[in-house]
């Protein structure tokens, strides 16, 4: 990034040698780490929007692919310049720098690169050179302690600062931009030496937390949405809204303070203590209302999956082309929803 910005002037330390990038905690803003963008720039921006981003303090950490599939190339590549912007090196990037070092005069379009022959034959090596200087991993300096960034993977076993010493080696550097066991096989027992990882490259239906590493990609390179994990907050958002799992944590918290709340309220109408009881009580009023804003939406998601799963279900209790056709009738009740996003998925197994 533009190394003369204010935000990032004493701000960051590259690693040349292991590749890293290191960010020094953010006094005055808030961080945000994103799943895959592949160039799907406007639910960025939407997304961003709906967490009141302010772009003069706090900054924007992708986990890679920022590239490929989606519609908006120009604005994907003007992120590159942005002061507030940070990104690693993925695998689509790695495979568009590849294709080009081999032969910067073929015609690639794989993996949804065809917008690489859109661009003028000049600015292709400016363009490559900004890609190549991206670092494999990032790290985050947090008040509860270091926040990790990498595509694909960590080495199952292996510490945070064993791998970000070993990304030189070739084997380290393919898992860190290709690696899927972690995710695929639901490990849980996290990454020793720091406080969170953040990683994208599998496609999962919503964000995922194994142990102290987030999955962060639900587009999927297609229509699922963007998450955005809030490090401050250490929550993940779609849409504007906690996920699930964010969301249950949420609300607990809420009814905590509502408890301790009613509590002191109790205690002070009993000592006749009038005007801080108005106050306890317009605070418990508050806190009521807060816990029904995030459980409604909650409540209605769970019913949501509970009747999927159950469709689900009685799908597979059935055979031949009764089954095919259940299948097909429930990809489209669940069309254009992150639902009907993993259907298709399915259909193609």
């Amino acid at each position: 990034m533009n190394s003369s910005s204010p935000q990032q002037s004493a701000q960051e330390i590259r690693d040349v040698m292991t590749n890293v990038l290191r960010l020094a905690k953010n006094d005055h803003g808030r961080d945000f780490v994103v799943g895959d963008i592949h160039f799907k720039t406007i639910d960025l921006h939407k997304g961003l929007y709906a967490l009141g981003f302010d772009k003069e303090v706090d900054r924007v950490i992708a986990v890679g692919d920022l590239i490929d599939r989606g519609p908006g190339v120009l604005d994907g590549l003007k992120l590159l310049g942005e002061p507030w912007f940070y990104t690693i090196q993925g695998n689509h990037e790695w495979m568009l720098i590849d294709a080009y070092r081999r032969d910067p005069s073929a015609r690639y379009a794989s993996h949804g690169a065809g917008w690489w022959s859109t661009i003028a034959d000049e600015s292709k090596p400016m363009i490559i050179e900004r890609l190549e200087s991206l670092p494999l991993a990032i790290e985050i300096e947090t008040v509860k302690g270091l926040v990790g960034v990498v595509h694909a993977d960590v080495p199952t076993g292996m510490a945070w600062s064993d791998f970000v010493g070993s990304l030189d080696n070739p084997q380290i550097a393919e898992i860190a931009l290709w690696g899927r066991e972690r995710i695929i096989k639901h490990y849980r027992e996290g990454v020793k030496g720091v406080w969170r990882i953040c990683v994208g490259h599998t496609w999962i239906p919503s964000p995922l937390r194994l142990g102290n590493v987030l999955a962060l990609d639900c587009t999927g390179g297609g229509d699922g949405p963007l998450a955005i994990y809030c490090v401050k907050e250490d929550k993940i958002y779609v849409d504007g809204r906690p996920t699930s799992l964010d969301a249950v944590e949420l609300v607990t918290d809420q009814l905590q303070k509502l408890e301790h709340t009613v509590a002191n309220l109790s205690k002070t109408v009993h000592e006749n203590k009038l005007i801080e009881s108005q106050g306890l009580s317009l605070e418990a009023e508050t806190l009521i209302k807060q816990a029904r804003s995030t459980w409604l939406p909650l409540m209605a998601e769970i019913s949501e999956s509970q009747k999927f799963v159950n469709a689900l279900h009685g799908v597979s209790l059935l055979t031949g082309d009764r089954k095919t056709a259940k299948f097909e009738e429930l990809k489209a009740r669940y069309a254009e929803t992150q639902l009907g996003d993993l259907l298709n998925r399915l259909s193609s197994f």
